[in-house]
């Protein structure tokens, strides 16, 4: 089973990922990591500049842009979805389950695909989302 879920064409969500594991996700054809979780967050996590190191050395793209459990903002939500459209594809995104990272990508794309289809695809992918429903209603709302 491949650990990484796909959310649509283009962009993919996975739990933590480390610098060695990243020849694996180049070989797989990934062109641009996002990493949503904060550095420091766990004891034993990579530190994000470790990563972007080798996702460089690779030749790939890499956006640091932590998101703490809750604390959502439209800060954060408008340069993932501009860093999902400027960047090369496909797109692997990864917090420390994936599924933060599964949030945002439904918020970044809520107001183009509408509700229904973002929490669907991230749901089908096995993101457990349902719960975001009230807030990206409001979000695509807006």
């Amino acid at each position: 089973m491949s650990p990484f879920k796909q959310l649509s064409d283009e962009v993919y969500s996975t739990p933590q990922i480390f610098p060695e594991s990243m020849d694996f996700i180049a070989e797989n054809g990934f062109k641009t990591i996002i990493c949503n979780r904060p550095d420091m967050e766990k004891p034993g996590q990579p530190h994000s500049e470790d990563v972007k190191k080798r996702a460089s050395e690779l030749g790939m793209d890499y956006h640091y842009l932590p998101m703490r459990p809750g604390q959502l903002s439209l800060e954060l939500i408008e340069a993932t979805k501009k860093a999902i459209e400027n960047s090369p594809k496909p797109v692997l995104m990864h917090c420390a389950s994936g599924t933060r990272s599964a949030m945002l990508w439904c918020f970044a794309n809520a107001k183009e695909l509408g509700v229904d289809t973002v929490l669907n695809k991230a749901i089908s992918a096995g993101f457990d989302v349902a719960k975001i429903r009230p807030a990206l209603e409001q979000f695509a709302a807006q």
